[in-house]
């Protein structure tokens, strides 16, 4: 690329943050025309494409970044010490350089995919298909202490039973009925359960790929992401198998061009306890647990304690293996990546951050007041 086309390419930048800006302001069509229509195409066309590779293109892109991160570090530090008199040259040339590639970066992410932030909310969604199936009006509502109360009881008790019947190691700790790899593949399934209810996640797309390097992705704390430039659903299978089912679960919702973090994990929610499968059912329940305590104790701290007398030993056995896990990957680099993760999400116009996470709590409610509790 010449230096005219690295200027040009600069002016993608504002451009990107005009369509975003508008987007924002017209989700219905942003709904229709962009999420339902142009990106699931785009997506799913990205997704064969990158399905052709067994490896993840986005653990590849990553090893480039760092290799070229490495490499410009080592001609700056080589141009200050023996080519003083091209330093400001290089210098210049590399901002431009830069500076040119995030601008390009981030209108393709726009375009592909960011536009998604601006869609209609999913707790919309779900009321609008329940109306529209069964003939009702209803609307949305705050919800009341008792009925997150309600939620943490059943979640509890499912937790317990379907526990019950998962498969466990030596150590009495759960495992999936098949390695990480059987996870990926029967995923799909639960998907395929879900299309009365969420219509919109129907589509033909590839499947999730596994990180190699899922062992060093442990220390950022990351547990998954969507790479909206391959279309790939990206999974850290170094993680306890508890987690695998819903996190393939919930990267595959953002595949699908659910951007927001709580949606996504609903929708995690949503087609694991859908899923056919045991260990996708526990896993789905016990992600919905874990959200549901953290709300109720911050409203009703007795109430929570009491219920949570409840839980059975073999789920906290599971619980406290699963934090003892992270444990060992706590310190500066995943400070660091919580840090990057909240920023990105308020850049993307979700202004509570990483604290939006507990609307999907709201979504579980909306939901149970749509389908009974079984």
């Amino acid at each position: 690329m010449n230096k005219k086309s690295k200027y040009f390419s600069l002016i993608l930048f504002p451009i990107a943050l005009l369509l975003n800006f508008i987007a924002s302001k017209i989700p219905h069509i942003v709904e229709k025309y962009y999420s339902q229509a142009i990106d699931k195409t785009i997506v799913q066309i990205l997704s064969k494409i990158s399905g052709i590779f067994p490896f993840s293109l986005y653990e590849i892109t990553m090893y480039i970044i760092v290799i070229s991160i490495i490499l410009f570090l080592c001609s700056t530090i080589f141009t200050i010490f023996n080519k003083k008199k091209n330093l400001k040259i290089f210098l210049k040339n590399a901002i431009l350089n830069i500076l040119s590639i995030v601008s390009i970066v981030y209108f393709l992410f726009i375009v592909l995919w960011g536009i998604n932030y601006n869609r209609i909310p999913l707790e919309t969604t779900l009321i609008n298909q329940y109306n529209l199936e069964n003939k009702s009006s209803i609307q949305p509502k705050q919800h009341s202490a008792k009925e997150l109360t309600k939620l943490y009881k059943f979640l509890v008790t499912k937790s317990n039973e379907t526990r019950k019947l998962t498969l466990q190691d030596k150590n009495g700790v759960i495992k999936s009925n098949t390695d990480y790899k059987g996870v990926i593949n029967r995923a799909q399934l639960g998907y395929d359960n879900v299309l009365d209810i969420l219509p919109s996640v129907s589509g033909s797309y590839s499947k999730a790929k596994y990180i190699i390097s899922s062992n060093i992705m442990c220390y950022t704390g990351i547990t998954g992401i969507y790479f909206p430039f391959t279309g790939e659903a990206n999974v850290n299978v170094a993680i306890p198998d508890l987690y695998i089912p819903c996190t393939v679960e919930h990267e595959m919702a953002h595949q699908r061009g659910f951007a927001s973090e709580d949606e996504a994990n609903f929708i995690a929610y949503l087609t694991c306890i859908k899923h056919p499968n045991i260990d996708f059912n526990y896993s789905g329940y016990i992600l919905a647990l874990n959200y549901t305590a953290s709300a109720l104790s911050r409203i009703d701290y007795n109430a929570y304690v009491d219920i949570s007398k409840g839980i059975s030993d073999s789920v906290l056995r599971d619980l406290k293996n699963e934090s003892e896990f992270w444990q060992k990957y706590e310190g500066k680099i995943d400070e660091i990546s919580n840090e990057f993760n909240n920023s990105y999400l308020k850049a993307n116009g979700v202004a509570e951050g990483t604290q939006s996470y507990g609307k999907m709590v709201d979504l579980l409610l909306t939901y149970y007041e749509l389908y009974s509790y079984n």
